[in-house]
């Protein structure tokens, strides 16, 4: 390499000039030089001094003329790398030290792709607030990706001296830019037409201009401050791997650090954040099941639990069980509307709290006592209710069946938690399917010592978390050996807004017939299972319906029934034609961001109105006639009641 000549001097002198003085140049270069240093010590020992050898090329370049540099290119002296440009190590040197650098491009052109897939519907509208969640989280995993794999094209294309110019990554940007502002319009519009055409169908407010902004703006910030963080937690692992290479071998240190960082992961987030999310849940909750809500009072009739004759007491039920004994049908709602005919009968509510006993099948023996006290096993219907997550027995399930029967029911449940679904499912993992199956063995046990022709009918009900406790009892091989087991020990079963994963739930939709969507399967021509929705173009299936019964209440919109972790890498089965009736048409499929929407449709569960989602509140005495129907019963008995009960309009929501 040619030696520097003296700033004034011309000519290709040789090193007898005295030394050119520092230029803001050569000050540049060393600042980055310390930099490097102070990020990766040893850096320059292991790769041979890189940064040295560039400034020796770059200043002697600075000191050439221009066909000097031109003849030499910007080739170093141990033959042909292009060497980048001081202002790329710059930028280089500022993006890896700070969290809040520039953007990448590649990082914001599929943070663009993202942030457009993030808008397309799902199962349940979105208000703003949900969509900037959903967009916010997608446009950062987006943003990562990108910036990934530009990092690997950015280092493929300087090896093959093909980066492109200042000029065309001006443009390039610029272009982009356009494109976002284009998107953001674009979406937004979209945005509107589908959420209000998927509102108008399930009857909901629809959403305007004003909340696109808000939006918008959410979501821009939320992507914003998940990229910092993704970049401070990036930052850090940096300097993990920079202290295991001063003791770890080269090729050993890189598997070391994700091993390591691995460890550490599963520490903090799987051991202290899930103890701490853990003793907060319980806290929080734990409090809220010791209240009464407001208006309950504590029952007198020796019918339900909780009362002075029972052999629970009032203060053990938890709120979710004084909420349930004390709204028991009333002589004057039973007497109102004429069910079967009969003479009307106090209906029987048992139900054992968390604190009534310390274990599930001391609860469940409690619980056959209770429910042999208050005449349970003397009523014409029997059922063995598994709760929600929090011990919820939903009130318009319980209302219609009693004023289907005028009150010759009993219903008997166990609580087993008081945290919601969605807490329970990962908190308390696996105490629906023991308390169901504690339940009822025990009941049945009872039931089987009374002469056949004094038992009532035995009949299981369940709805979302509850069904995965309904149907792990009897689970089997496969569907029909499944349905075999539910049908020969009981008198039928409802199971409502059953879980993705059910066993049983699971076999009857891959076994479905063919020609039969995911959305209503059917099993050997509905002989015994049937799903139940109210499609107006449903076709009943071909076959008679035999008794026992196993009726399955599912919306095609019911985010718990279709949504299942696969949905992150193939388009979930719900997407294929033909569609359910209040399916939006416009869903499609896209990587990860399908995930991200299925959160929030599991989060908004409840929030469409009776009839859609979740929410089962005008389905319950269609469901209880069909599984189970009062001898002389029809379909105008079903409306009738329908239209008495009145639970169109508030819908059904678990209290918090």
């Amino acid at each position: 390499m040619a030696r520097l000549c003296h700033a004034g001097a011309t000519g290709t002198g040789r090193g007898d000039a005295p030394a050119a003085s520092p230029t803001p140049q050569h000050r540049i270069l060393r600042g980055i030089e310390s930099f490097a240093t102070r990020v990766a010590p040893g850096a320059r020992t292991r790769h041979d001094r890189p940064l040295a050898r560039g400034r020796r090329e770059w200043t002697s370049g600075w000191t050439r003329t221009a066909a000097e540099r031109h003849d030499a290119g910007s080739i170093s002296s141990e033959g042909g790398r292009s060497m980048p440009d001081l202002d790329d190590q710059v930028t280089v040197a500022r993006r890896h030290g700070s969290v809040l650098a520039a953007p990448t491009f590649g990082g914001v052109v599929l943070a663009l792709l993202f942030w457009w897939e993030s808008l397309t519907p799902t199962l349940v509208p979105r208000p703003w607030a949900a969509q900037a969640a959903v967009s916010g989280v997608c446009i950062a995993v987006g943003y990562g990706i990108g910036t990934l794999v530009a990092h690997g094209v950015r280092r493929a294309l300087v090896r093959w001296g093909r980066s492109p110019g200042p000029r065309t990554r001006s443009w390039a940007w610029l272009l982009l830019g356009v494109g976002w502002l284009a998107g953001v319009l674009g979406g937004s519009v979209l945005w509107l037409d589908r959420q209000n055409d998927q509102r108008t169908l399930m009857g909901m407010p629809p959403v305007d201009w004003s909340d696109v902004v808000p939006m918008v703006t959410g979501a821009a910030v939320l992507a914003a401050l998940l990229v910092v963080v993704g970049r401070a937690i990036r930052m850090g692992l940096r300097g993990l791997d920079r202290r295991i290479r001063r003791h770890v071998p080269g090729r050993r240190a890189a598997p070391t650090t994700v091993l390591l960082g691995v460890v550490l992961a599963v520490l903090l987030f799987g051991g202290l954040a899930f103890r701490g999310v853990t003793e907060l849940a319980g806290s929080a909750y734990g409090a809220t099941n010791e209240e009464t809500a407001e208006g309950i009072v504590r029952p007198e009739g020796a019918t339900v639990s909780g009362s002075p004759r029972s052999l629970v007491p009032w203060e053990t039920l938890g709120r979710m069980g004084r909420d349930f004994v004390a709204g028991v049908t009333t002589a004057d709602e039973l007497a109102a509307f004429p069910g079967t005919g009969g003479p009307p009968v106090d209906p029987v509510r048992a139900y054992v709290g968390v604190r009534s006993a310390d274990s599930l099948d001391a609860r469940a023996e409690l619980a056959v006592r209770e429910l042999e006290r208050a005449g349970g096993f003397d009523r014409e219907v029997l059922v063995v209710w598994v709760p929600t997550g929090t011990g919820w027995m939903i009130p318009e399930a319980a209302a219609a069946l009693e004023q289907l029967y005028d009150g010759d029911t009993a219903i008997v449940g166990i609580q087993y938690s008081y945290l919601p679904s969605l807490l329970s499912v990962f908190l308390d993992d696996g105490l629906a399917v023991e308390a169901g199956s504690a339940l009822f063995n025990a009941v049945e046990a009872r039931w089987t010592q009374l002469p056949p022709d004094r038992r009532p009918r035995l009949l299981l009900f369940g709805k979302s978390l509850g069904t995965a406790g309904v149907e792990a009892i009897f689970a089997a091989v496969d569907a029909r050996s499944s349905v075999g087991n539910l049908v020969a020990r009981t008198d039928g079963a409802l199971i409502v807004g059953a879980k993705h994963v059910n066993p049983i739930h699971s076999q009857i939709t891959e076994a479905r017939d063919p020609g039969s969507p995911v959305w209503q399967p059917v099993l050997d021509q509905g002989r015994t299972v049937r799903f139940l929705n109210r499609d107006p173009d449903q076709r009943p299936p071909s076959g008679a319906w035999s008794v026992p019964r196993i009726g399955y209440l599912q919306h095609p919109s019911d985010p718990v029934s279709f949504w299942g972790v696969e949905a992150l890498w193939r388009p979930p089965e719900w997407m294929d034609r033909p569609r359910g009736y209040d399916v939006p048409d416009s869903a499609r499929w896209f990587p990860v961001v399908t995930a991200v929407q299925a959160v929030s449709d599991l989060v908004l569960q409840l929030s469409p109105p009776p009839g859609f989602g979740h929410d089962y509140a005008t389905d319950y005495a269609g469901g209880w006639a069909q599984v189970l129907p009062p001898d002389g019963w029809t379909d105008a008995d079903t409306e009738r009641l329908e239209q008495f009960l009145g639970h169109g309009t508030a819908g059904e929501s678990e209290p918090p």
